[in-house]
C-alpha cells in the first residue's frame, strides 16, 4: 500500500510540471482529427501543490479548493481542487476546475471543468473541455465547449461529446461531429448526412 501511495505520489508530481505549460489550440479544419485531442482551455495553477487531500464537504477539506492535487485525492462526500492527477475518490462528487488526469470513480457525479486524460467511473462523467480517455456510467459527456475535441470510449445510458474520435455505446449516443463508431437504440451525428439511425451509425 505504501508503495501504490508512494507511486501515485511520484506521478502526481510529475503531472503537474504540464499545469503551467500552455493549453493546446483547436485547428480550424475538422477532419480528420489531429492526433491529440485539443482545445483553449488556459492552464491555471493553484495557489499550491499537495501530494494528498481529504474533504469532507468543500470548504471543510483540507488543503482548500485552491490548491492543486498530485497523488491522491479522497472526497468523503464532496471535494473540490484546481487541478489534478492521479486517484480520485468521491463518495457522491468531486469537482475540477482546471485539468483532470488519472483515475476518477465516484458514487454520484466526476465533473471537470477543464480538459482532462481520464478513466472516469461514476453514473455521471462529465468534461467541459477537451478529454481523451475512457467514461462508463448512465450519462457520460465530454468536450462540451465548441472547440473542444475528444477521442474516447463512452459507455452509457446516454453519451454526449462535441466532436468524437473513437466510440460510443448506449441507448442514446449523440455527437455534433464524429469519426468512429455509435452502437445504441438511438444515434445522432448532427453533422452528418443521415442525422438519425437506430442500432448502429458511423462516419469516417
Amino acid at each position: 500500500m505504501k508503495k501504490l501511495l508512494l507511486g501515485l505520489m511520484l506521478a502526481g508530481m510529475a503531472a503537474t510540471e504540464s499545469f503551467s505549460a500552455e493549453a493546446r489550440i483547436v485547428q480550424n479544419e475538422r477532419a480528420p482529427l489531429p492526433a491529440a485531442v485539443a482545445s483553449e482551455t488556459p492552464i491555471v495553477t493553484g495557489e499550491g501543490f499537495t501530494p494528498f487531500m481529504l474533504s469532507l464537504v468543500t470548504p471543510l477539506q483540507v488543503p482548500s479548493d485552491t490548491w492543486d492535487v498530485g497523488g491522491l485525492r479522497v472526497n468523503l462526500l464532496y471535494g473540490e481542487c484546481q487541478n489534478f492527477a492521479g486517484l480520485d475518490i468521491s463518495g457522491l462528487a468531486g469537482r475540477t476546475y482546471g485539468r483532470a488526469d488519472g483515475l476518477l470513480i465516484a458514487g454520484v457525479a466526476n465533473v471537470v471543468n477543464g480538459d482532462s486524460t481520464s478513466w472516469m467511473i461514476a453514473p455521471v462523467n462529465y468534461v467541459d473541455g477537451a478529454y481523451s480517455g475512457f467514461q462508463v456510467g448512465a450519462v457520460n459527456i465530454a468536450s462540451v465547449r465548441s472547440n473542444a475535441e475528444a477521442g474516447a470510449l463512452q459507455i452509457g445510458v446516454y453519451n454526449y461529446s462535441n466532436y468524437l474520435r473513437g466510440c460510443q455505446i448506449g441507448l442514446i449516443n449523440q455527437t455534433h461531429d464524429l469519426i468512429g463508431i455509435q452502437i445504441g437504440l438511438i444515434n445522432i451525428i448532427q453533422n452528418a448526412d443521415v442525422t438519425v439511425l437506430p442500432i448502429i451509425n458511423g462516419h469516417f
